[in-house]
């Protein structure tokens, strides 16, 4: 497996894997399906120097990603603060491959300067919770019943850690 930064022609990829969160149910608050071509601008305000993308790539084959993205565009005060994003390939999971991104995302994050990385998550998905505990990040808040999933009420987590 390598890890890489993502490229304009990983973005279907991309959609793809975040598409199944969708239909997973709890791992995403979207509930529509994205569409490659809409989220073009998205994917280009993600810029390798600011707020990038990884992948991670199995024999050609797009497997996971990692994102960091900004929190609160503009407010200068926030600047080392970025929001970290990861979702795996349905047939890539259990392989380390979630552990191997994040890793390597929180080292670039160093990198590039940020003292803080948070998490935002439904409160129902405890896989999520698990991963981000062991990489120590905490609980730094709960929205309780904010959620509508399906019919299902949940809530949200905001998890925290301090990296810098």
């Amino acid at each position: 497996m390598t890890i890489r930064t993502a490229e304009e022609n990983d973005l279907k990829a991309i959609i793809d894997i975040y598409n199944q969160a969708i239909d997973e149910e709890f791992c995403t608050a979207d509930l529509e399906y994205l569409i490659p071509e809409e989220r073009l601008d998205w994917f280009r305000s993600h810029t390798p120097e600011k707020y990038p993308i990884f992948v991670s790539e199995e024999n050609g084959t797009v497997s996971g990603w990692c994102s960091l993205s900004a929190h609160r565009p503009g407010r200068g005060a926030l600047e080392t603060v970025a929001e970290i994003s990861y979702y795996v390939h349905r047939n890539f999971r259990k392989k380390g491959i979630g552990k191997q991104l994040i890793t390597h995302t929180i080292d670039e994050a160093r990198r590039l300067g940020y003292q803080h990385l948070f998490a935002l998550l439904l409160d129902m998905n405890k896989a999520s919770v698990r991963i981000l505990e062991k990489f120590g990040f905490e609980k730094w808040g709960h929205l309780p019943g904010i959620a509508n999933v399906r019919g299902t009420i949940c809530g949200q987590f905001i998890y925290g850690k301090k990296i810098g």
